[in-house]
């Protein structure tokens, strides 16, 4: 981990555990680790490796505060030499509430990308959500303001119905949209555009009571002709159907 995550991480620890003692909230901290198995990693319509990678994650919350660290490792030569690697290591902060029926979020985002040159970039974001509709409508807006300096947001709709007793499936659609700075840095496209369209669906099935899996899979393409032809060269695929399988544990 790089001193500048570290520095951030030390920071927004000390911040939260601040915040909460100010708050006079002791809520009891939780903490969630979760192991994801693909067929590829796709970042907001970029496909940056179409061949299996692992994804593994842990999360720490405690009275709406969540500090989360998100790898990716890729698993073949597809996109590095010295596979199995970690390309990326992301950092990030963020407090959620529930005010009436409305869920609202936000926080800050490091993104790293050890064993490569690519630079360090960081964004702040914000949520907005309907939990309690039958068809979870959700908007998420993305500001990079180190190296794109431009706004990426993505709408989405979420239905979730309980089967065989315990198991879930949830369907999923979403449409992502990205300033033209936010374009012209990823794609080279210097327009305001759609970036890319999702639609997929999941499975989660509890084994325990504090471990279970979720496969899943999803279709992405990129619907703006610009954004098609601008991904050329930069990324492995212009659509994409992604295969994955996560393991979840909650302490």
């Amino acid at each position: 981990m790089n001193s500048n995550i570290r520095k951030l991480a030390f920071g927004l620890t000390c911040l939260s555990v601040a915040t909460l003692v100010q708050a006079g909230e002791p809520t009891p901290p939780t903490a969630l680790a979760e192991a994801t198995l693909a067929n590829g990693y796709i970042w907001r319509g970029q496909v940056l490796n179409n061949e299996a990678v692992l994804q593994p994650s842990f999360t720490l919350g405690s009275g709406g505060f969540t500090i989360n660290t998100w790898g990716n490792m890729n698993l073949t030569d597809s996109v590095s030499e010295d596979a199995p690697d970690l390309s990326e290591l992301d950092l990030t902060f963020g407090y959620s509430k529930t005010l009436g029926s409305v869920a609202l979020g936000g926080g800050l985002i490091e993104y790293s990308f050890p064993n490569s040159t690519v630079a360090s970039t960081r964004e702040v974001y914000g949520t907005i959500g309907l939990p309690n509709w039958l068809i979870v409508p959700s908007l998420s807006v993305y500001y990079d303001f180190d190296e794109a300096d431009g706004l990426y947001g993505i709408l989405s709709l979420t239905y979730s119905q309980s089967i065989a007793e315990k198991a879930t499936l949830a369907l999923f659609a979403s449409l992502g949209m990205a300033t033209e700075n936010y374009n012209a840095f990823y794609f080279g496209v210097d327009k305001n555009a759609l970036n890319d369209f999702n639609v997929g669906a999941s499975l989660t099935i509890p084994v325990t009571k504090s471990f279970s899996i979720t496969p899943s899979v999803q279709y992405t393409t990129l619907p703006d002709g610009d954004i098609s032809d601008g991904a050329d060269g930069l990324y492995q695929e212009k659509d994409f159907v992604l295969g994955s399988i996560k393991a979840s544990y909650t302490f």
